[in-house]
């Protein structure tokens, strides 16, 4: 039975309210807390070993990094799919299970395969065909969210899933960080005949991974198709010739990328999104890299420092960034996180392998910075991407904004990687300053700040029919902020007073 078949089948609807939507919205929460122990699990220091254990060098970790914004071209496909069928659940169920359980077979590579270019190469080509499933699900995804949730509770929605969420990645994360210390022969080099138990866990991690994804996507099967006009609009259409179909398979999506970017506001948003996203990507990896390698982190150090403390700052914000988000609008809050991001990386330019619990307190400082300003990033593109999904084509949107993105990612990775390879030289002399010892992961540090400060600048000048002025929302910021500190800081002086004037009385 085909997917039109099975969606018509269902009975889908043209929206859903009351009681089913309260329980469709549970659903999708209830799926994400397996989806979030998937990523917990394949993120994290125990990637950077597992690859480090298949010989990577820094060149092979800016490709890695690049790989899955190459695969975001799919994302074009998946645009013109939806265009020209309008489903949305089933392929999303389909191209996601798969996607999540190839990380089984991303296990077992180096049970195969000896390290080396060969291991290297079958590892990247799995890793690769992952992410473009998982970019076939994405816009589908989405779209299908934006006809499920109401538009007046979007961030609150999401940032109450995070609040569920986020606790279980926090668990997930101190747990594999403790099993892989454990699993570690201290003072052996990180190679798989050397550390034969810490390869079982980490495989063993991504096994459970896959696992845990599956059962996320699957649990979609449970919330109902919304109708959209093209199910009902375009009939079955004939099938092209093999030229035919290849010319559709490369035009339109082209057409898609071109039409979107005719939108200015379209047009600000995808290149503030392709800026930031270079800036993530080239320096991402090397984080990790530096403090395992450089610093001296232990595996559970560096998971907490990276995933758990920004999680927790995450919680603890996220409430908040989502009711702003409703109140003042997108665009105002995501230049007030993109600034707060701009000085995420500076606390990595000062640590030092002599004091290591201050590199632990710099890290920590760093990342809950980064947790709590990503947030805000996160769910106001959030909010403006399902904006563009109420939008007529509105998949065009999702997909051209993934593809600016993607070409942010993609050279980020690649640029990553050749400079961390260009200056590996200061690894063994590097720059000294003081106690400070800057290798060549710090130049990959200061671009990133550098990219985040441009970043801003696409923004600004975004529309944002709404939201409210930037200058008004930071003085409505010092307005209260003076409100509440100022009789906080005189509190102590007029309590005397006012006692000497009860005493009186």
């Amino acid at each position: 039975m085909s997917w039109r078949q099975k969606t018509f089948d269902a009975l889908p609807a043209l929206s859903v309210r009351g009681e089913p939507l309260r329980a469709a919205l549970r659903t999708v929460t209830a799926a994400w807390m397996f989806g979030i122990v998937w990523m917990a699990c394949i993120s994290g220091s125990q990637m950077t070993i597992f690859c480090r254990m298949l010989g990577f060098n820094d060149r092979d970790f800016g490709i890695l990094a690049a790989l899955p914004w190459a695969a975001t071209l799919a994302q074009l496909i998946a645009a013109v799919a939806i265009e020209r069928t309008g489903l949305r659940k089933y392929p999303v169920v389909f191209y996601a299970s798969i996607h999540r359980l190839l990380w089984m077979a991303i296990a077992l590579v180096p049970f195969l395969l000896r390290p080396g270019r060969a291991a290297i190469t079958v590892f990247m080509g799995v890793f690769g065909i992952s992410c473009v499933l998982a970019h076939l699900s994405v816009p589908r995804w989405q779209i299908w969210m934006g006809d499920l949730i109401p538009r007046r509770v979007r961030g609150r929605y999401f940032a109450t899933r995070s609040l569920w969420t986020l606790p279980i990645q926090v668990a997930v994360v101190i747990t594999a960080g403790i099993l892989l210390d454990r699993a570690t022969v201290s003072g052996e080099p990180m190679t798989v005949d050397a550390q034969p138990v810490l390869l079982w866990t980490i495989c063993t991690i991504f096994a459970v991974a896959a696992v845990f994804g599956a059962i996320d996507a699957l649990l979609h099967l449970r919330i109902r198709e919304i109708v959209s006009p093209s199910l009902t609009d375009h009939p079955v259409r004939r099938r092209h010739g093999m030229l035919a179909g290849l010319t559709v398979a490369l035009i339109e999506p082209a057409r898609v990328v071109v039409n979107a970017f005719r939108d200015r506001r379209f047009r600000h948003y995808a290149l503030y999104g392709a800026t930031i996203t270079f800036s993530m990507t080239v320096s991402g990896q090397f984080f990790w890299l530096y403090v395992l390698e450089s610093v001296g982190y232990s595996k559970l150090g560096a998971n907490v420092v990276f995933l758990v403390f920004p999680a927790i700052c995450t919680l603890l914000v996220i409430r908040l960034w989502g009711r702003l988000v409703d109140l003042w609008g997108r665009r105002p809050i995501m230049i007030l996180a993109t600034v707060g991001v701009v000085f995420v990386p500076l606390g990595f330019f000062f640590m030092s392998q002599d004091n290591v619990p201050l590199a632990y307190l710099l890290g920590a400082v760093s990342c809950m910075l980064g947790g709590a300003t990503w947030a805000g990033i996160t769910l106001a593109q959030t909010g403006i991407i399902l904006g563009f999904s109420e939008t007529s084509g509105g998949s065009k949107y999702i997909a051209a904004a993934a593809v600016a993105a993607a070409a942010g990612g993609f050279a980020g990775g690649l640029a990553g990687g050749e400079m961390a390879e260009y200056f590996e030289y200061l690894q063994d002399n590097p720059i000294i300053l003081g106690p400070f010892r800057w290798v060549n992961y710090h130049v990959n540090f200061l671009v990133s700040m550098v990219t985040r400060v441009a970043s801003i600048l696409f923004i600004v000048g975004m529309p944002d029919p709404g939201a409210k002025p930037l200058r008004d929302v930071v003085r409505h910021i010092r307005f209260n902020a003076y409100n509440n500190v100022m009789p906080r800081m005189f509190w102590r002086l007029r309590t005397p007073g006012n006692r000497r004037k009860q005493k009186r009385k």
